[in-house]
């Protein structure tokens, strides 16, 4: 055998790396591309040999403690209150759609369903809170006083609606559909609150699924808002003209105010 000659070995690794192969010639007679090869080659034999070097895992962004205790409480509290809960479901058709005048004999609404819905209306602002903050800002999850800053303003968002309503109510028509637009303003809170916990409470550990999660939570809350503006238009559509005051209310009750709470909370994303 010469010099000349070349030796191959081959040496049986697994699939997925594939077969070396070695030449005996020495590296003043080969080529550029042999040269290149028998260095990708060592290369490979020297991760088959010692392992992959092991890359840091991208940790997840840990929730607000608080933030996950305030709903387990709420949803708690909910929970104690089934009995009430499953009234209110059982009148909803009555209560968020219907605008009869007068009311049944059967139906009893007592105090503790409206605790049952004081405490719905609050876990739908708090839900809303967190996605919003989570719309604006993945992190927000885990920033805490931004959290709360950001409850307060879907707090207060909903007082605003409420006296929106009871304005509106009491100036445009009487008492008594005045009282069951704002009974169907606050039913359209809780159910609200109601459809929104699970994607709330979801969205703070499954970031992966924070898009679709969002875009179910806003398709939900649509909903609600959907159903109280239709019993608002059956209560206040009476002629042509009330149409105009109609469209007049979607722009300066529904549409300004939501615009303004985001503007709020992109401006307390960037100041906390």
């Amino acid at each position: 055998m010469t010099a000349a000659d070349s030796i191959h070995i081959l040496i049986p690794i697994p699939p997925e790396i594939g077969i070396v192969h070695i030449t005996g010639r020495s590296s003043h007679d080969q080529s550029p591309l042999e040269s290149a090869s028998v260095t990708a080659t060592t290369r490979t034999v020297d991760v088959w040999s010692n392992g992959i070097e092991p890359r840091s895992r991208a940790e997840d962004t840990q929730p607000y403690s608080g933030a996950v205790a305030l709903l387990i409480a709420l949803v708690a509290v909910i929970a104690f209150e089934a009995l009430q809960l499953r009234r209110i479901l059982s009148s909803l058709d009555s209560d968020l759609f219907g605008v009869r005048r007068r009311a049944n004999a059967f139906d009893s609404h007592t105090a503790s369903e409206s605790r049952t819905l004081a405490v719905l209306s609050v876990l739908g602002f708090v839900c809303q809170a967190i996605l919003l903050g989570v719309a604006i800002d993945p992190r927000a999850v885990s920033n805490g006083p931004l959290l709360g800053a950001l409850t307060v303003l879907t707090a207060g968002y909903y007082l605003f609606q409420y006296a929106a309503c009871s304005i509106v109510g009491y100036t445009f028509t009487d008492s008594i559909n005045a009282s069951q637009w704002r009974k169907g303003f606050n039913l359209s809170q809780g159910i609200s609150g109601l459809c929104l916990v699970l994607p709330a409470i979801t969205i703070l550990y499954y970031h992966k699924a924070t898009e679709v999660l969002l875009l179910i939570s806003l398709i939900l809350y649509i909903i609600t808002r959907i159903a109280y503006i239709c019993k608002g238009f059956r209560i206040f559509y009476d002629q042509l003209p009330s149409l105009v005051y109609f469209i007049l209310y979607l722009c300066a009750l529904e549409i300004i105010p939501v615009m303004s709470v985001v503007m709020i909370a992109r401006y307390l994303d960037r100041l906390i």
